[in-house]
């Protein structure tokens, strides 16, 4: 740009030498001036011009390393979050199991029926007894848990049931009720699980297997999307029932919900 303003002012030099007045020497020294000052805006613009670009540029690759660390930084935080995923998990698996373990007890003993032996002589025809009536609860039950195992909770509720309805009175009947419910919990069809839990709850209060439905019916609530009511399960089997093992499920899930 420079060699093109000399060259200019020499071409104009060279004409004032060949120009005959003083008026025209006058006139050329006007158009040098515009001219300079025409070279001097031109190389202003390609200044500001220069000084915009490197701005851009160097707003680009702030940029770009604004975005590289906003990356890494939610690269790390993604990683910390799967390894809290895979802990629960862990812990969760570890719940269920526990759960599992006591959904499935031994059988309780049921006392054989009399036989007509053991009935003292009146003089009158002995009464009629159930033929192998506690074999029969037994088997009942024991094939019903077989079903439930194998993962076969349709036909488990049924035979389940089939022991209440034929021995109402059965020793084994607390058993068959809560069994009922994790049968429905086995389904997923937590409504019907707090339901049956609640049979055992209210219909045989004395009975081991209460603190079990009360835990069985807070997870079930707690599927529901009713956080509230399930708390307040967990707590009362904390409060009534402090030495079992269900007390110590609750005391785990209260303390992962920040509710020690």
């Amino acid at each position: 740009m420079k060699q093109i303003f000399i060259l200019v002012l020499f071409l104009a030099f060279a004409s004032a030498a060949t120009a005959g007045t003083k008026e025209d020497l006058a006139q050329i020294q006007r158009n040098l001036l515009d001219l300079q000052q025409q070279f001097w805006d031109l190389e202003k613009q390609l200044k500001d011009g220069n000084a915009s670009v490197e701005a851009t540029v160097k707003s680009v690759q702030d940029s770009a390393e604004n975005m590289r660390q906003s990356q890494a930084a939610l690269n790390a935080k993604l990683e910390r979050i799967l390894d809290q995923l895979q802990a629960l998990d862990q812990k969760l698996n570890e719940t269920n199991q526990r759960i599992r373990d006591m959904s499935a007890p031994a059988i309780r003993p049921v006392p054989p029926a009399n036989t007509v032996e053991d009935q003292p002589d009146t003089g009158t025809a002995p009464p009629t007894l159930p033929s192998q009536g506690s074999v029969d609860e037994q088997q009942i039950y024991k094939d019903a848990m077989g079903q439930y195992t194998q993962g076969k909770f349709e036909q488990a509720l049924r035979s389940f049931q089939d022991l209440l309805d034929q021995f109402p009175n059965s020793r084994l009947a607390d058993d068959a009720q809560f069994m009922i419910g994790e049968s429905f919990y086995g389904m997923k069809e937590y409504v019907d699980a707090v339901s049956e839990y609640d049979k055992v709850i209210k219909g045989y209060p004395d009975s081991e297997r209460v603190p079990g439905a009360k835990l069985k019916k807070a997870f079930s609530l707690f599927s529901l999307g009713k956080k509230g009511q399930g708390v307040l399960e967990l707590q009362q089997i904390v409060q009534r029932y402090p030495t079992t093992k269900e007390a110590d499920i609750a005391r785990q899930r209260l303390s992962e919900l920040g509710l020690e």
